[in-house]
């Protein structure tokens, strides 16, 4: 069976919406909840930007009966250079589903256009989800549609990017965790990716916390994801950290990306401790390597501080910049509904001994603002300079408000 998602994606929300509205008057609990955010983004250097992200959650919870539900999310976007938008503003629909889940049922159904989070199952689908609890300590998730961009216009046909289908089992043995999940994506009777992983987390011992994930593309025949990560709380101030894993980027096409796969693959090592030395004083380094064919590179990185701010040293080697040194700070504080931060980051070096040091920096601060509990405003300012950026200034502003209120009577 083929699902096209060809059709402009206003027909799946439609359907949605006709949905809720038909079933919401049966609901005596029902309760509608959201979030509301706009983000302005000025950037001035070589082309004056500045874009426009508002951003709208809405949500109906329990309604027709109290076992339906409905989640979305909108975004929209619009780029305005040297005052003209050339045509960039647009609305697109990130989430939209209509959940059913029952009280004291052991399953739950969602339907419509979501994010995709099962192990190696990981992506947007525009279909039918579906999960089962067995028993207390298990659960089997299902799902399948097509699978999509992270959004998709409402005035635009959405490409089609082929079906999408997974499993995903999950059980707990005490204080461990395994999941076991597969994927597969087609497109006009071929494979685009066919995958496999394995998840595990434990907390047996208690100081140590540990996680593993093992996600193999089985048609590449190859591991894409392999991770081992452990957590010690020696005592009450030191935590110790070591993450190990190899990677290759998730290709979908499995010709002309063979090569491409095999140059991208990589393999690191991160080390880190912390150590709070003096009340909320602290001390905290880390080591990072990265392992290529044709070099070692690595970054170092160690620091002081405590609940008003850090200041550190970093020392690495890249492939683009070579050698270089550096010094970073951070620093905030709270006065009433008020939240000030600022910082630094410079650095100095160059990767061949005839080229001349080359220096980056970038200073910035900030300020949140709440004047009421589900209200948020903040600014950050940012100015940059390196052989890349000459004199650029960038801000960020935003405003967020989340708000709830009972319908048909509900408290």
């Amino acid at each position: 069976m083929r699902f096209k998602t060809q059709r402009p994606g206003t027909l799946l929300l439609a359907i949605l919406l006709s949905t809720m509205l038909l079933n919401i008057g049966e609901g005596q609990a029902a309760s509608l909840s959201g979030r509301f955010g706009l983000w302005s983004y000025v950037r001035d250097d070589t082309v004056d930007h500045v874009q426009i992200v508002p951003l709208l959650s809405l949500n109906v919870h329990r309604f027709g009966g109290g076992a339906w539900s409905f989640e979305s999310t909108f975004r929209g976007y619009a780029d305005f250079m040297n005052g003209d938008d050339n045509g960039t503003s647009s609305l697109r629909v990130h989430r939209a589903l209509l959940i059913w889940k029952p009280d004291n049922s052991r399953w739950q159904v969602r339907a419509g256009q979501q994010w995709l989070n099962e192990g190696v199952g990981r992506g947007n689908l525009a279909g039918l989800w579906a999960s089962f609890k067995p028993c207390p300590a298990g659960e089997l998730h299902v799902y399948g549609g097509s699978r999509t961009p992270a959004s998709f216009k409402l005035d635009e046909s959405t490409p089609d990017e082929g079906i999408a289908a997974g499993v995903n089992l999950q059980r707990r043995f005490g204080s461990r965790r395994i999941n076991l999940s597969y994927y597969y994506v087609g497109k006009d009777g071929d494979v685009l990716y066919n995958g496999a992983g394995l998840d595990y987390s434990c907390t047996a011992i208690t100081d140590v916390t540990m996680r593993a994930r093992l996600h193999m593309n089985l048609e590449q025949s190859s591991v894409e994801t392999g991770q081992l990560s452990v957590f010690w709380q020696t005592n009450d101030k030191v935590l110790v950290s070591v993450d190990a894993r190899t990677q290759t980027p998730r290709v979908f096409e499995d010709s002309y990306f063979v090569k491409f796969l095999e140059d991208a693959s990589n393999s690191a090592v991160r080390g880190g401790a912390n150590w709070m030395f003096c009340e909320d004083r602290y001390a905290t380094c880390m080591a990072y390597t990265v392992f290529t064919e044709e070099d070692l590179l690595y970054k170092v990185r160690a620091g002081l501080g405590d609940k008003y701010g850090e200041l550190g040293y970093t020392h690495w080697l890249s492939a683009g910049e070579g050698d270089m040194d550096g010094f970073y700070g951070f620093g905030k504080y709270g006065f009433c509904t008020f939240e000030a931060n600022a910082g630094f980051d410079y650095s100095r070096g160059s990767n061949s001994e005839i080229r001349p040091n080359t220096e980056s920096q970038v200073i910035y601060g900030g300020l949140d603002w709440s004047p009421e509990r589900a209200v948020s405003l903040g600014a950050r300012i940012e100015h940059l300079k390196d052989q890349f950026h000459s004199e650029d200034w960038r801000a960020l502003f935003s405003l967020s408000t989340s708000f709830r209120r009972a319908l048909g009577g509900a408290e």
